[in-house]
C-alpha cells in the first residue's frame, strides 16, 4: 500500500506547486519546495534521500519562523531522519493529520445510483468560476479554518480543468468550502471546511458526498485526504481507511 500513501502525498504537494514556489537559492538544499506565502510549507517529496534531508539541517536555523515543515512518517527512515533534525533545533508539532483514502471502484459497484441520487437540498453548491466566487470562497474557507487563505494562490486554479472549487451557500449564505484536484487516478479532496455557525447541519456529509459523486465522474481511482482530528470520525464513517500520520512542525523562538 505504500505505492498508494505516496500518491497521496503527491497529489497534495502537486497542489502545492500549482498554488506556487519560490526560488531557493539562499538555501543549498536539492529538492526543498517552498511555498512563499500561504500555505507556508517547506517540504520534500516522498522519495528525498537521506543526503537531500542531511543537507536541510544545516540550514534549519536559517528558516523564516512561519515556515511548516511536514513530516510523512508513511515515507520511512528519511522521515524518521528529518523529524530528528527538527526536534534537535528546537521545532514543535504543530498539528497532525491522518492520510486517508477511499477505493471509488467500490463505490461504482455499489453505491453510485444512490449517490447520484443524493438530494443536496435546500444547499447551493456551487462551481467557483469567476473572481467574486473565488472571494467567496476565500473567506468562507479562512473562517472555516480560522486562518487566512491566500486569494493569490487559488486564483489560477479557476481555469484548471483539474481542479474543481466548491462553494456551498445555505439560506444565500456562505457556508462551506472544498477542492477537488486530480492528478491521474487520484482525486484529492482539500479544504473541506464549514463556517461554525453553520455545523451540526449535516452540511458537512453532504459535501463529502458531493466529492465522491465528483471524484467518481472524474475518473478517479481513489479518492484521497488530509484528515483533521475533527474530521476523521465523519470520514470514517463514510469508509475512508487510514493511512499514515502527517507530522506538521514549526519553530518554537528561543
Amino acid at each position: 500500500m505504500q505505492a498508494l500513501d505516496q500518491l497521496n502525498i503527491a497529489n497534495l504537494t502537486s497542489l502545492w506547486q500549482k498554488m506556487g514556489v519560490e526560488d531557493h537559492s539562499e538555501f543549498a538544499t536539492d529538492g526543498l519546495s517552498i511555498s512563499p506565502t500561504w500555505p507556508n510549507r517547506f517540504w520534500f517529496e516522498w522519495h528525498a534521500t537521506s543526503a537531500q534531508i542531511n543537507e536541510l539541517n544545516h540550514f534549519l536555523h536559517c528558516l523564516p519562523t512561519r515556515a511548516v515543515i511536514p513530516v510523512w512518517t508513511g515515507a520511512g527512515e528519511q522521515a524518521a531522519q528529518l523529524e530528528r533534525y527538527l526536534q534537535d533545533e528546537c521545532f514543535q508539532i504543530l498539528f497532525e493529520q491522518l492520510a486517508m483514502y477511499l477505493d471509488l471502484q467500490t463505490i461504482v459497484q455499489q453505491d453510485f445510483q444512490t449517490l447520484t441520487q443524493q438530494d443536496f437540498s435546500p444547499l447551493n453548491i456551487i462551481k467557483v468560476q469567476t473572481t467574486p466566487e473565488l472571494i467567496a470562497w476565500t473567506e468562507t474557507a479562512s473562517a472555516a479554518f480560522g486562518y487566512w487563505i491566500d486569494i493569490n494562490a487559488l486564483q489560477p486554479l479557476i481555469a484548471d480543468s483539474n481542479v474543481q472549487l466548491l462553494l456551498v451557500k445555505k439560506n444565500d449564505q456562505p457556508a462551506a468550502t472544498a477542492l477537488i484536484y486530480k492528478t491521474g487516478e487520484i482525486i484529492g479532496a482539500h479544504l473541506v471546511g464549514v463556517r461554525e455557525n453553520f455545523r451540526g447541519q449535516g452540511i458537512a456529509k453532504n459535501l463529502m458526498l458531493l466529492v465522491i459523486q465528483q471524484a467518481v465522474v472524474m475518473g478517479g481511482k481513489y479518492l484521497t485526504l488530509q484528515a483533521s482530528a475533527a474530521g476523521e470520525p465523519l470520514y470514517r464513517n463514510l469508509g475512508f481507511v487510514a493511512q499514515f500520520v502527517i507530522k506538521n512542525y514549526q519553530r518554537v523562538e528561543k
